[in-house]
């Protein structure tokens, strides 16, 4: 009798003893960390055979929170972007967790095998369809209706989680964690059962519906306080145009204030999350509608089908059999109407081009350090602005360029 060859495209299953590890330190830190509650859907227990776990992206915290949730029923299979895979404190453990590294807004039919693969194995998936964290609290502008057909192609149960509050706790232009309350609310979503009945239009509206969120808003409207010593100290990562004299990349911060070193503006960021002005000064009520106001201005500029953009960067490329990034040369990189595009020459002094069609590009990645991942071929670029800027700024253009060429609407509050 043959012996069955192992597929070793198919993750392995995590160790038991790392995760449960992961999770006793999850649960004494967030205690200290934040104030955290847990909100879950008794009929979970009830679920037989695999599950996917969707969650919303606001923060780091989304993912061990699903996996403390989760863990009384099942451990899950992580999918994560390939760029976590370089992270050095997961080097360690990523392999033994299972986890499934997969292109960030590329096409990556190789993980979606995987996953495929995994689910058949009846493993349990964890995945965050909007690829990335929320810059401004918000969901992302455009989930695909992929994902709907992807579920009902698979056939698993499906539950939902969310974190009401996390953006708050640990924002990703802030450093650090501020002190609040975070309800972790994890709902079964539809059991696989349901799934076969249902049609991808029904799955699609129930998936929309669940990914639409304004953390600032709810922050506001529930007059919670997240405390921190400097709660505006990062905040020019995103809002980085200044709303009285329109200058860009004046604004500074220091603890509690954001300031446009060009015109004086100057305007307090709260702990409950307000944007107060200081005397003459301008501003918007909340975060969302200022980097809303941005994509606005950029949409205008749009306008123009000869619009352009250009920056000087240093290129750094990912190795996938080592997960570590080399710096590869330098250039210029430049968005159009059409394409973002990076010119300049390798580290031989070779002339290098690569090439990003935008016309179904969603969004990119942002770096804090300021810098951009592109993902061609599999293969991780990533682009590191000389000025030290630029990097919010290049995401909203890239979103708003697909927004205009797929004729979706203005998004935001109306303004004024």
């Amino acid at each position: 009798m043959s012996k069955k060859v192992k597929d070793n495209s198919v993750p392995r299953k995590p160790s038991k003893f790392i995760y449960n590890f992961l999770v006793f330190i999850i649960n004494i830190l967030s205690k200290i960390l934040v104030k955290f509650e847990m909100k879950r859907d008794p009929k979970i227990k009830e679920l037989k055979g695999p599950i996917v776990c969707l969650g919303t992206h606001l923060a780091v915290l989304d993912v061990v929170t699903m996996m403390k949730s989760m863990n009384k029923y099942r451990k899950l299979n992580i999918v994560v972007g390939r760029d976590v895979m370089s992270w050095s404190v997961f080097k360690p453990i990523a392999k033994k967790l299972g986890f499934i590294p997969m292109s960030q807004f590329g096409l990556d039919l190789s993980s979606v095998r995987v996953i495929t693969k995994a689910i058949k194995e009846g493993r349990s998936i964890a995945l965050f369809p909007e690829g990335k964290i929320s810059l401004d609290g918000q969901n992302l502008h455009y989930i695909s209706p992929s994902i709907a057909k992807f579920l009902k192609m698979i056939g698993a149960n499906v539950v939902f989680a969310h974190n009401y509050g996390g953006y708050c706790n640990n924002p990703k232009w802030s450093s650090g964690f501020r002190k609040g309350k975070m309800t972790h609310t994890i709902k079964v979503l539809f059991t696989a059962d349901e799934l076969k009945e249902k049609n991808v239009e029904d799955i699609n509206s129930i998936i929309q519906d669940c990914f639409s969120f304004n953390e600032n808003k709810y922050q506001q409207e529930n007059k919670l306080k997240y405390k921190s010593k400097s709660p505006a100290k990062g905040l020019d990562y995103i809002l980085y145009k200044c709303p009285k004299c329109m200058a860009e990349y004046e604004n500074q911060t220091d603890d509690r204030h954001i300031f446009c070193n060009k015109c004086g503006n100057k305007v307090e960021y709260t702990e409950y999350g307000q944007l107060v002005p200081e005397g003459e000064s301008v501003t918007f009520g909340r975060i969302d509608i200022w980097y809303d106001w941005q994509r606005e201005c950029i949409r205008k500029a749009l306008d123009d089908k000869d619009f352009q953009i250009t920056k000087e960067v240093e290129w750094f490329k990912m190795d996938n059999e080592i997960n570590k990034y080399a710096k590869s040369g330098e250039g210029k990189l430049s968005i159009t109407y059409d394409n973002i595009e990076f010119n300049g020459k390798d580290m031989e002094g070779k002339d290098i081009s690569l090439v990003c069609p935008l016309e179904n590009q969603v969004a990119i990645i942002q770096k804090k350090k300021e810098g951009v991942d592109l993902t061609l071929e599999n293969e991780i670029n990533r682009f590191m602005f000389i000025e030290k800027k630029y990097s919010a700024k290049y995401n909203q253009i890239v979103e708003e360029i697909f927004r205009k060429r797929h004729s979706l609407p203005a998004r935001g509050e109306k303004l004024g």
